[in-house]
Order: C-alpha cells, then structure tokens, then sequence
C-alpha cells in the first residue's frame, strides 16, 4: 500500500511541476493570484520531494533539521493570499502578509548558515548549539506553521463570507456570487490539516509511528494539487477587485452603517425618502444602466447623484432589497420584454441575455428562474 501511495505522490508532484510552471510563466493567463499558486504548488513539490528522497546525505553533509530549506511557514502566507488575492482583500492583510513572508524566509536562509558552516569546517548548526536546541527551534516552528494553518482557515472562511455580502450589496454582475468552487478549495485542505495535527500530536506523545501519517498527509495532498489546479485555473478571474477609483474600506463603512440601521426606518425623512427612491427608479427606467454587466452601487451613486451609504441603505432597507437583486430584477423584466417581443423572436436566448446586462447563459438561466420560475425558453414558449 505504501508503495502505492509513493508512486502516486510522486506522479503528483511532477504534475504539480508542470502546473506550476504554467501558472508562473503563461502570459494569456498572467495575474499575481496565478502566480501565488503557481509558487504554491513549487512548495508543495518541493516539501514533497525531500519527504520522499531515496537517500539522507549528500556526502559527509547529512541530511537534519534546517540542513534543507524549511518552507513549511509558505503553505499558509500563500494559501492565504491566493484567497486574499482572489476577493480582492490581499491590500488589507498587506502587514500581515509581509510578516509571515519574511519569517518563512527567514526560516528557509538558516540552511545557508548551515551551508556556509559545513563549507568552512564540516561542521553544522547543531554541533554548535546542540541537537536539543535545534530541534526545539526546528519544532517550535512546525508548530507555529500549523496553527497559522488553522489561523488562516478561519480567515478565509470570514473574508470569503464577507465577500459575498459585499458582492449582494454593491455589485450586479452574478459571475462574482458563483464562488462554490471557492468554498470548497477552502475546505478540502480540512482533512490535510486534521491528519497534519494527528502527526504533531503524535509526535508530542513520543508515538513512533509517525510515517503513517506522513503518507495519509501526502495522500490527502495529491488529491489536493489536481483538485486545486483544476478548480482555480477554471474560475481564473472570479474576481476583479472593487471599482477602480474606489476605497475598498467604502465596503466596510457602508456595512458598519447598514448594521446600526433598521429595516424601514426612514434615512433622509419619510417624505424624502419616497421621493428619492422614485428618483431612483425613474433612472432605472430611463437610462437602463442596468444594462451594463458590470454596473456597482458606485457607479449608480455617481448616476443620480446619492452618496454610496445612503443608496445603499435605501435599497437595502427601504425596498429590502440586496443591490444585486434590485438590478437584476430590472434586467429579467427587461428580458421578459424581449422574450415576449414579436420582433425579437429570431433573437436567441444568448443574445437577448447579454443584450440584458448579462455575461454568461448560466448565470441568466439561474436569475431568470428565480424571478420566475421558468428558464427564458419555458418563457418563452409560453409567453408568460
């Protein structure tokens, strides 16, 4: 079984290689989170190269802690920003980020100290400080690592959550909800993590057995590269980031706002309050700017002239409404009309959705639905 395993790990890890370089190196697919998991993935090749080596020395220069670049403080900095990068976050944690950076790399130069010393006198950090302080340091920082594993977890759950909430009430295109895939990149390194804690504590106990969980981790990781690779490289440009121009803690201030407000409590006045949102309307109606796919609550303040908090809780607390929903409702009424048009009856179904504020047919035919409980071309068919 073990052999099984092996040759399965290492079929991965020169599939990871292969990926790894596409996501670094491939222009028509160039961004920085590509580029994250392109050094993700190197990591992982890496860390499970060395597990696996046939041999323990180089030489007379044997293979012990810190003698080999430590680089388990990259599995969460990267993971983490990958996410980060993904939901146009990674600005917020930029502190935090560079810390962890700088202490995974410094972690992984100690091997050149170690280097330099064999090269003067064949002599290697622990015959200088003692195998007991090495290996206390070299421990201390496998413990650090899983629980910035466990830390960064929690993190991403909080921020991806957040961005939903973000999208549903600032933006209208759907693409950027469709982040399941998301989700479950997040929770498939649950099971790594769980087995990763099983060997520490294994190891804290004095248990010899450890290899075990060495293969079981490496076998949960394999099924993580090709999932990974795949799942990220299809949902490439999930997301763009908030409106350019725009300060991303807007997001915040607007939901800090929105949270110390009630649902009908007027936010101009009564009175004014119903003439404004009748302003609002009437531009929808008008001007159509829903038909732009990529229509934000920002924009839309800049069209009629409210600041981006007051719209918001206008929308959101007055017609109790997400942004989202309040614009695509506009953009499915108008897809109503199409369907029903004589005039439109040759137009087919994708273009009457992009001629809606649409991007992709999926996306359509979910919202489509939802509004009225038939896909466009039951509506179609039945003209009602």
């Amino acid at each position: 079984m073990e052999q099984v395993i092996s040759t399965l790990i290492w079929a991965a890890l020169l599939q990871g290689v292969f990926l790894a370089v596409l996501y670094l190196f491939s222009k028509k697919h160039s961004s920085l989170a590509n580029r994250l998991l392109g050094f993700f993935l190197l990591v992982i090749v890496y860390e499970g190269t060395i597990a696996f080596l046939p041999y323990n020395s180089i030489g007379s220069y044997g293979f012990y802690y810190f003698t080999l670049p430590e680089v388990k403080l990259f599995y969460p900095v990267l993971f983490v920003h990958y996410i980060l990068e993904k939901i146009g976050r990674s600005k917020r944690y930029r502190v935090f980020l560079q810390f962890h950076y700088r202490l995974a790399f410094g972690f992984a130069a100690v091997t050149l100290v170690n280097v330099v010393l064999f090269g003067f006198n064949g002599r290697q950090l622990q015959d200088y400080f003692g195998e007991e302080l090495v290996e206390w340091v070299f421990m201390a920082q496998q413990y650090y690592a899983f629980a910035l594993v466990v830390a960064i977890l929690i993190l991403s759950i909080l921020e991806v959550r957040r961005y939903k909430r973000v999208v549903q009430k600032e933006y209208s295109d759907y693409e950027m909800l469709n982040i399941n895939w998301l989700w479950r990149l997040i929770f498939a390194v649950v099971p790594i993590i769980i087995v990763w804690g099983a060997d520490l504590v294994s190891i804290i106990l004095g248990v010899k057995d450890g290899f075990g969980f060495e293969l079981a981790t490496w076998g949960l990781v394999v099924l993580f590269i090709y999932f990974v690779s795949f799942q990220a490289f299809k949902h490439k440009n999930l997301f763009e980031g908030v409106e350019a121009g725009q300060d991303p803690t807007d997001s915040e201030r607007s939901e800090t706002a929105d949270g110390k407000h009630n649902h009908g409590e007027p936010v101009f006045g009564e009175e004014e309050d119903v003439v404004i949102l009748d302003k609002i309307k009437t531009h929808m109606e008008d001007e159509e700017p829903y038909l732009d796919a990529s229509l934000s609550i920002f924009q839309l303040s800049r069209q009629v002239d409210i600041p981006v908090r007051e719209l918001s809780l206008l929308i959101n607390h007055q017609l109790d409404k997400h942004f989202f929903d309040f614009v695509n409702e506009y953009r499915i009424k108008k897809a109503m009309e199409l369907l029903r048009d004589p005039r439109h009856n040759k137009t087919t179904v994708l273009g009457i959705l992009y001629e809606v504020g649409f991007n992709s047919k999926s996306s359509f035919n979910t919202v489509f639905k939802k509004f009225t409980g038939q896909t466009p071309s039951e509506y179609r068919k039945t003209g009602s």
